[in-house]
């Protein structure tokens, strides 16, 4: 996992983000749960140690928080969906809870020792925020929320806060605890986003497995703007099977991996490339028209053709073709159909004597 990807979700994939979102989503749904029978079960607390007349305000200042959380219940539903509502559930969240802990404190003003629970609230929400697997950028965000909301509140019940010890103390806990978030949060990113990659990339080759890019091509083609056309190329490896026969699996599988090396090198970071099958590999070209789509595809059967490659057993080398099928689709085409087009365009390379390139064109097959 590189840097970035703990920075912020704009350098994760599209998909990633819908799953890292749900997950969140649920976690909110259990976090809310619990701080609405927590603040509800805090009335036993106050009733045990407050005086009534702090009770008598306080029960009722929980009750109205309380019916205050209730509503981000169902919108954590709607927070699975879309990025925005996650966003603005969490700052209604400590939106709501900041200003619980600024109306609990000041119902204390008048007395010289404030009970510990709601001195230490602000440290507790940072606490429980970390089950939350945010990147750094979000983290942050809410660090800067609850320490504003905090040193403000603090300002605003005794405005000689800011000019003795007490201000060095609360900031440097505060800092303490928010690090400690954005530490677990960022362990908890990193294992959502590993296990994500487990499960959507093939094991040998890295590239994405056959499931991730049908969904991805689903998602180009209902994201596709009209008039706008996308290149599917369909690939495989000449005679593969000889290879592993005569060669041994090892070798097979250092072909595969050199030839997923080379097709990312050719198409590039934009291009969606993915294992398809044993020896099949898919790429996807958004906004490529088909002739373009074919010259790449032309461009890599050159490079595989002349890039012969070394047995790491005994240092012989292994000349690799393929035969690739090319189509195009838009907005409009039906994914399975496209998918059944390259294979028929990639069985006609096939025909023709493998270790060429063959576009699918309106009515007609025609080699390059």
């Amino acid at each position: 996992m590189e840097l970035k990807e703990y920075w912020s979700d704009h350098y994760h994939s599209r998909d990633f983000r819908l799953i890292r979102i749900g997950f969140v989503a649920v976690r909110f749904r259990w976090l809310v749960t619990l701080l609405i029978m927590g603040i509800a079960g805090w009335v036993a607390v106050d009733w045990w140690v407050l005086d009534a007349a702090h009770f008598k305000l306080l029960w009722k200042v929980r009750l109205i928080t309380g019916a205050m959380l209730t509503p981000l219940l169902p919108l954590s539903y709607l927070c699975k969906l879309n990025r925005r509502w996650m966003v603005l559930s969490l700052f209604a969240l400590l939106s709501i809870l900041l200003f619980f802990n600024a109306v609990s404190l000041w119902s204390f003003r008048d007395v010289a020792t404030i009970p510990a629970g709601y001195v230490a609230f602000p440290y507790f929400l940072l606490a429980l925020l970390a089950v939350l697997p945010l990147p750094i950028r979000s983290g942050l965000r809410v660090v800067v929320f609850i320490l504003a909301a905090v040193l403000g509140t603090d300002y605003w019940l005794d405005s000689h806060t800011l000019d003795n010890g007490q201000l060095i103390d609360r900031v440097w806990l505060l800092l303490c605890f928010s690090l400690a978030m954005l530490w677990v949060q960022s362990g908890q990113l990193r294992m959502l986003l590993d296990l994500y990659r487990e499960s959507t990339r093939d094991p040998l080759t890295r590239l994405m497995n056959r499931r991730l890019f049908m969904q991805q091509l689903n998602a180009v083609r209902q994201e596709n703007k009209a008039g706008q056309s996308f290149t599917l190329i369909l690939f495989d490896l000449d005679k593969f099977k000889r290879i592993n026969d005569e060669q041994g699996h090892l070798m097979g599988d250092e072909v595969l991996v050199s030839v997923s090396t080379t097709l990312v090198d050719i198409f590039g970071p934009d291009a969606l490339i993915a294992r398809y099958g044993g020896e099949e590999f898919v790429v996807l070209l958004p906004n490529t028209a088909l002739e373009q789509g074919a010259r790449q595809a032309e461009t890599l059967r050159l490079a595989v053709e002349s890039q012969p490659i070394e047995n790491p057993l005994d240092e012989t080398e292994v000349l690799v073709t393929l035969s690739g099928g090319v189509v195009s689709g838009d907005k409009n085409s039906d994914v399975t159909q496209l998918i059944q087009l390259a294979d028929e365009a990639l069985y006609k390379a096939k025909s023709q004597g493998r270790n060429c390139v063959v576009a699918h064109l309106p009515h007609i097959l025609a080699e390059l």
